[in-house]
């Protein structure tokens, strides 16, 4: 394949899965519904710490043959930021995303965090999915605390966390309801919530509005982007939607469909947006006019 190392574009304005050490256990009582302290996202000197990774490869067996998804990639992103990764059904999105979180391991290359080698799965994560699989047998509070009780998170802990995260999804008054009680787009605010409740460094989102009409999935995006305002979380988004992409995002890496890194683009638009922003339209216009003439051309050929 030919190299892929990411040109970096400048343009104008579930079932929820975490792994790592336990959650922080400091607590102020069980009735108190307080945040538990964040990861610190920020290097000894005081700035946004950077992920870099380099050279990554992906390949399965295929038979006596092996097929090889990506390789050579090369991409940065700052905690605290707001990445999706794009590109065409197929490509490659949710198996880089599964190599990132350490699901499963890459054949090649390495992540470092300001300079020091870290291995994939080193960072705790919490993953959020197309459907958020809730346990039907269970309320919508006790889906949350099955999460918590997973991480070890202490008893005296748990009430508090649960009324926190429900209320920043708006469903507090939701608390003793069941799955089968809620719409879609319900159900995909507790996955967020029971995702972010155990406090993870990274938030995973893997088209988690794709199943959702385009009326629920455009309330959910501003929503989203309130809850990570308020928590400051890195989250890593998996999409094919380039409006979805450039409204949410502050950096867009582009897949082709050969599985390189066409592109890394930086969407800086001033927030807060809106839908039918003209920097956004445009924004988008000539991403996706510079990824259709990549694919016309070809990789050996740009």
């Amino acid at each position: 394949m030919a190299d892929t190392t990411a040109s970096t574009t400048q343009m104008s304005q579930s079932d929820d899965t975490t792994t790592g050490p336990p959650v922080d256990e400091s607590h102020s009582g069980d009735g108190e519904p307080t945040a538990p302290a964040s990861s610190d996202s920020h290097s000894a000197d005081g700035q946004a710490s950077v992920i870099a990774f380099s050279n990554l490869k992906k390949s399965f067996a295929n038979g006596e043959e092996s097929f090889t998804v990506f390789e050579g990639l090369d991409f940065e992103i700052t905690e605290g930021s707001f990445t999706s990764i794009m590109g065409p059904s197929g490509c490659g999105k949710s198996t880089l995303l599964n190599v990132i979180s350490g699901l499963i391991p890459p054949d090649e290359g390495e992540i470092r965090r300001d300079g020091e080698i870290v291995e994939p799965g080193e960072f705790f994560y919490s993953y959020v999915f197309q459907e958020p699989r809730l346990l039907d047998w269970l309320t919508i509070g006790e889906n949350v605390r099955f999460a918590l009780r997973a991480q070890g998170v202490p008893p005296e802990d748990q009430s508090g966390r649960i009324y926190r995260y429900l209320e920043l999804v708006g469903l507090e008054d939701k608390i003793d309801s069941y799955p089968q009680q809620l719409s879609g787009g319900m159900r995909q605010r507790v996955g967020i919530a029971r995702a972010l409740a155990v406090d993870p460094e990274i938030l995973f989102m893997d088209e988690p509005f794709s199943s959702l009409d385009e009326f629920t999935a455009k309330e959910l995006r501003a929503d989203l982007l309130e809850i990570w305002k308020e928590t400051g979380k890195t989250i890593i988004f998996v999409t094919h939607n380039s409006s979805e992409a450039v409204f949410l995002s502050d950096s867009i890496l582009i897949l082709d469909d050969n599985g390189q890194l066409f592109d890394q683009v930086s969407v800086d638009a001033p927030r807060p947006r809106t839908i039918g922003d003209e920097a956004l339209i445009e924004t988008e216009s000539t991403m996706m006019e510079q990824f259709f003439a990549h694919l016309d051309t070809g990789p050996d050929e740009s």
